[in-house]
């Protein structure tokens, strides 16, 4: 029966014998590291954990010297995927005879909390910096508006051609601050969304044309489901959305790459979120094969103000985030360097939103 119970434990449960030999390896433990017991147990738990020094060093801790350890966050390395952030607690163990045997560790998955944290964070810090980008677009706008119109004056004032293309030059740039401070107003403001029916496909079809410039066949590929109901909606918010996005990919894949935009029903959408609407969903999905995105910068990119591109301004993909989640919907990216980057999204239908 105790067997079973270790067996059957939500927990990794390793432990070692006086040698530091593996001789406990149960199924959670397993399932954590993608490796076999058959392959563990017998052998030394450096060898197992050989990425894992921190691990190594406490339950031998534990063993040598009666140093216990509690719910210790570390991360565990794992065969096939990334690290896994864990909880260790270490034991001794005893025999009948209160002899020394070995030593246990209890590996806890943390991946569930720390994605909770993770969010709970992620939304206050949001509601922090809308709250300070509304402030300071107010505060910029009206200066700006007189710098550009000072610059305005100036230029039909000034006779000098070189001086006259400085006065342009400020022109421009209050124009591009001003189109950075209206994008810092959608983020902070609630959008006000006329809901109606729309053919998603008309959607991506005034995006491509509008940026169609470099992308014909094979280049752009096309794949649309005829069948697709019509989503529930404001067209102007979901163009912004996906001008944005294929925008996103034609600047990934520069001269020889290729984007394929494709459509698809979802009869039933599941997801671990107390929002999901669950049931029928249209998926968009536009993929590249361009440079694809770092891992360390993945995790950033929906993040206010954070960007990669020398002139971008970190806001476009934290609006259209805002803009599909006010859409009941969901947007997932799956992207590695050089090998392109996949964007997901996933919009209510007509049927279910009735």
């Amino acid at each position: 029966m105790y067997e079973d119970i270790v067996e059957n434990l939500a927990e990794g449960v390793v432990a070692v014998d006086r040698e530091m030999m593996v001789r406990v390896f149960n199924q959670s433990a397993e399932k954590m590291t993608g490796v076999s017991r058959s392959l563990v147990i017998g052998r030394p738990l450096s060898e197992v954990f050989k990425r894992d020094q921190r691990i190594i060093e406490m339950i031998e801790k534990t063993l040598r010297e009666g140093r216990l350890f509690a719910e210790y966050d570390e991360k565990l390395h794992r065969r096939f995927s990334e690290p896994l952030p864990v909880g260790v607690t270490t034991s001794q163990i005893f025999d009948t005879n209160g002899n020394l045997t070995g030593a246990a560790a209890l590996i806890k998955d943390l991946s569930g909390v720390k994605s909770l944290e993770a969010g709970t964070l992620r939304k206050e810090r949001l509601a922090y910096i809308g709250t300070f980008a509304a402030s300071l677009a107010h505060e910029i706008r009206n200066p700006l508006s007189g710098i550009r119109g000072a610059a305005q004056l100036l230029s039909k004032k000034v006779k000098d051609e070189k001086l006259g293309g400085y006065t342009g030059v400020i022109m421009k740039e209050a124009d591009r601050l001003n189109l950075i401070v209206n994008e810092m107003l959608d983020f902070a403001r609630p959008a006000k969304l006329n809901k109606k029916p729309v053919n998603i496909h008309m959607v991506l079809d005034s995006v491509i044309l509008l940026l169609q410039e470099g992308l014909k066949p094979p280049a752009l590929v096309k794949g649309y489901d005829p069948s697709l109901p019509p989503v529930w909606g404001d067209d102007n918010q979901l163009t912004q959305v996906f001008l944005n996005l294929v925008k996103n990919a034609k600047e990934a894949i520069g001269e020889n790459g290729s984007i394929q935009v494709t459509t698809r029903m979802i009869t039933e959408f599941h997801i671990v979120d107390e929002s999901s609407p669950g049931g029928k969903m249209a998926a968009v999905e536009i993929r590249d094969n361009g440079c694809g995105i770092r891992h360390e910068d993945l995790e950033k990119i929906f993040t206010p103000f954070f960007t990669t591109k020398p002139r971008g301004s970190g806001l476009g993909m934290a609006i259209s985030l805002k803009i599909i989640k006010e859409h009941g919907g969901f947007l997932k990216i799956d992207s590695a360097p050089c090998k392109g980057t996949t964007v997901a999204v996933y919009l209510p239908t007509v049927e279910k939103e009735k």
